[in-house]
């Protein structure tokens, strides 16, 4: 009787085992689950952000940004297909997801320089003449907003918006932005400008304009 009881607590713990090792498994299976999940949310969420920049802005990703953003898809929808999410698959998408999206915002910070260099130094040079110098700030501000990417579709607009502003306030100053005019005026803004860089052209056109007493010497 002691043997049989002995062997039947056997099989139970055998039992036992085997129920929490399919437990373990699944808990296993259901956190690798979850954070494929995470994954693909992120990745998804990636896709809207370089859509909404596309959709917003001049900004066109590369050829390798979208070859790679499409990488990524085709191995979570094979993941998908099989049933195979497991820990290490995640980890390497996830940081192949990271890498990509580091170069995406590099590309982006490219794009943005190029965009919006010119015609925010060009605000600070020409701000000091304007009879209202906020507008230039203003201006330069909304720009700056879609400085860093990840911007939302309000800093897009944002940026839109001080684009066209700059612009008015450049025009509305009717200067040629290729002018000796306005190279003079970075000079003065950057410090820099002398009595040897007083044309006749430009001092007609500091008379003309009344910004005798906006300019100041010193030695």
């Amino acid at each position: 009787m002691l043997i049989d009881t002995l062997n039947e607590c056997i099989i139970d713990m055998k039992t036992i085992y085997e129920l929490e090792t399919v437990s373990a498994d699944t808990k296993k299976q259901a956190i690798a689950d979850y954070n494929f999940k995470q994954l693909v949310m992120s990745l998804k969420q990636t896709i809207s952000e370089v859509n909404l920049a596309v959709d917003n802005s001049d900004f066109k990703p590369s050829i390798q940004v979208v070859s790679a953003l499409k990488s990524l898809l085709g191995a979570c929808d094979k993941i998908i297909q099989t049933g195979a999410a497991n820990n290490a698959t995640t980890t390497y998408i996830n940081s192949e997801s990271k890498k990509l999206y580091a170069v995406i915002g590099k590309e982006w910070g490219e794009y943005y320089t190029k965009s919006t260099s010119s015609i925010l130094s060009l605000l600070d040079t020409v701000k000091g003449i304007l009879s209202n110098e906020e507008k230039a700030k203003f201006a330069a501000n909304k720009i700056k907003k879609a400085a860093i990417w990840n911007a939302t579709i309000d800093n897009y607009h944002y940026l839109e918006q001080g684009l066209a502003e700059a612009n008015q306030i450049l025009d509305d100053l009717d200067i040629d932005r290729n002018s000796d005019i306005l190279s003079f005026l970075k000079l003065v803004s950057d410090g820099n400008a002398t009595i040897k860089n007083l044309t006749d052209e430009i001092l007609a056109w500091i008379r003309a304009e009344n910004l005798e007493d906006k300019m100041f010497i010193k030695f």
